[in-house]
């Protein structure tokens, strides 16, 4: 064998040893592609997930804040209602205590003892 022989032999080594190292990088890079490639797609089903998540917070706050509202529209249209209720108590007690006052028969009925079967009613 010649040297020519020799020197094709070890460029067709060195060939050779370069594919196999063209060969192992792109190995390598194929596997860090499908692996970022399967994050990518965890990362996008966690980002749905916390996307629906958001979605029923929001959803949630909404009908709180709607339910607030009608809450606070009741709490208003009940103190109204218990204005007028204490109202009218006011003016019924002070027309009771006037005809007390000026009325004989009314203050001798008021000033009557309720029977102990009516009491009974009222104690419990």
């Amino acid at each position: 064998m010649g040297v020519v022989m020799q020197f094709k032999l070890i460029i067709a080594g060195l060939v050779a040893l370069a594919f196999l190292g063209l060969f192992a990088t792109a190995a390598v890079y194929r596997g860090n592609a499908i692996k970022a490639k399967a994050e990518t797609a965890r990362v996008q089903a966690s980002l749905d997930l916390a996307v629906d998540a958001n979605k029923v917070s929001a959803d949630t706050i909404d009908r709180m804040q709607k339910q607030d509202a009608a809450n606070d529209k009741i709490a208003a249209d009940l103190a109204l209602k218990l204005a007028a209720a204490n109202t009218v108590l006011i003016e019924t007690t002070t027309a009771r205590a006037d005809l007390k006052g000026k009325d004989e028969n009314v203050r001798s009925y008021l000033d009557a003892p309720v029977p102990d079967s009516l009491r009974r009613l009222y104690d419990h």
